[in-house]
C-alpha cells in the first residue's frame, strides 16, 4: 500500500484520501474555537445594545455580520499563523489546542509517512481559510487567497530559495465543509509537477502566481472535491488554484504542511519541529503550551523586521523557467 500510494502521488502530483479524520472529534473542536473568537469580536466591535441579538445568530450569519464591520485584518483573527507583513505586537493569530491536536493527528502522519518517510517535521507554511460566497465579498478581497480566489501557483514558489531547492514539502489540505466546484474547490493539472518549479510573479497583494498562468486554463484539469474527513495531499511542485465560490455556502479549510526532518523549512524565522521520528529524543515539542510558546517567540523575533517571511519572486532569473517555454 505504501509503494502504491507513493507511486500514485508521484505520478499525479496529488492524492485525495477519504475518511481520514472524524468530524466530531478532529474538526468540530476547531470550528467551536472559531466561534469562540467570533464571540470575542462581537464583544469588542459590536454596539452593546446589539450584542445579545448577534450572539444568537448561527455560525454563518455571525461571521457574515462581523465581516461587514470593517474590522482591520479581520481574516487574520482566524488564520493559524501571524501575518506576513505589517507585524506589530498586537498582531493576532489563531493558535488553539484543537489546531495543535490536528497538526499532530496520527492518522494524518501515518499517510505523510508513506510519502516522505518516518522522520517528519511540521512546516510553518500553514493557513486557515474561511471563504464566503463571492457575492458577499468586497472587490478588494475578491482575489485575496484567504477569503477569495487563490491564483495558479506551486507551493514551492512561496518558499525561500533554499526551501525551493532542498525541501521535500507535502501540503495537507483539510476541508471542514463539503467542497465542490460550485463553492470553490481546488483544481490541478495532473503530471505537470514533473516539469519542476516555474517562474512566479507577485500580484498587487504580494501573492505569488505562476507567470503566464492563463495558459493553464486551456489544459485539462482535475477538480479536487472533498468532504469533511477527507484530506487532499499536494507536492511542492503541484500546480493548483481555487475556483470562485459561486454557491450560497461557506468553504472552510486548513492547509497544514510537513517536510522531511533535517531539511530547511523555507521560512527560517518561523518554527518548524519534529512531529514523528523513530527516535523519540528528536521530539522536543510535545504539548500545546510548548507549541504556543515557540510561535510567540517567533513573533517576538520578527517584530523588529515587521514581517514574518519573505520569498523571492520571480523564482528564477531569465525566462527559461517560464510556463510558456515549458509546456
Amino acid at each position: 500500500m505504501t509503494s502504491k500510494l507513493k507511486d500514485k502521488f508521484d505520478r499525479q502530483g496529488f492524492l485525495v484520501v477519504r475518511n481520514v479524520l472524524n468530524f466530531n472529534f478532529d474538526l468540530k473542536p476547531i470550528l467551536n474555537d472559531v466561534e469562540f473568537i467570533m464571540n470575542r469580536l462581537v464583544y469588542k466591535f459590536v454596539a452593546k445594545k446589539k450584542c445579545d441579538t448577534v450572539f444568537k445568530y448561527d455560525f454563518w450569519k455571525k461571521y457574515t455580520f462581523l465581516s461587514k464591520l470593517n474590522i482591520k485584518d479581520f481574516d487574520q483573527y482566524f488564520n493559524i499563523r501571524p501575518p506576513k507583513e505589517n507585524l506589530t505586537k498586537d498582531s493576532d493569530f489563531f493558535a488553539s489546542q484543537s489546531v495543535w491536536n490536528l497538526i499532530r493527528n496520527r492518522h494524518i502522519l501515518d499517510i505523510i509517512e508513506k510519502l516522505i518517510g518516518s522522520e517528519i517535521n511540521s512546516n510553518p507554511v500553514q493557513n486557515s481559510r474561511i471563504k464566503q460566497p463571492e457575492k458577499f465579498l468586497k472587490k478588494k478581497i475578491l482575489y485575496d487567497g484567504l477569503s477569495g480566489r487563490t491564483p495558479w501557483h506551486q507551493d514551492a514558489g512561496v518558499l525561500s530559495q533554499r526551501g525551493q531547492k532542498y525541501t521535500d514539502l507535502i501540503t495537507c489540505w483539510i476541508p471542514f465543509t463539503k467542497t465542490t466546484k460550485k463553492n470553490g474547490c481546488m483544481i490541478t493539472v495532473p503530471g505537470l509537477q514533473k516539469k519542476g518549479l516555474f517562474n512566479h510573479d507577485a500580484d498587487s497583494k504580494g501573492q505569488a502566481h505562476i507567470r503566464n498562468s492563463e495558459l493553464l486554463n486551456k489544459l485539462k484539469t482535475v477538480a479536487l472535491e472533498a468532504n469533511p474527513g477527507d484530506i487532499v495531499l499536494l507536492g511542492k511542485h503541484t500546480v493548483h488554484c481555487s475556483l470562485p465560490n459561486i454557491s450560497n455556502n461557506f468553504r472552510i479549510s486548513i492547509d497544514l504542511r510537513y517536510h522531511k526532518s533535517g531539511q530547511p523549512s523555507g521560512r527560517d524565522l518561523l518554527p518548524n519541529f519534529c512531529v514523528r521520528s523513530k527516535d523519540k529524543k528528536n521530539i522536543k515539542i510535545y504539548n500545546f503550551k510548548q507549541w504556543l510558546s515557540i510561535w510567540e517567540k517567533a513573533k517576538q523575533r520578527c517584530l523588529p523586521k515587521k514581517y514574518t517571511f519573505k520569498y523571492q519572486t520571480p523564482t528564477f532569473k531569465g525566462k527559461k523557467r517560464d510556463l510558456i517555454n515549458l509546456i
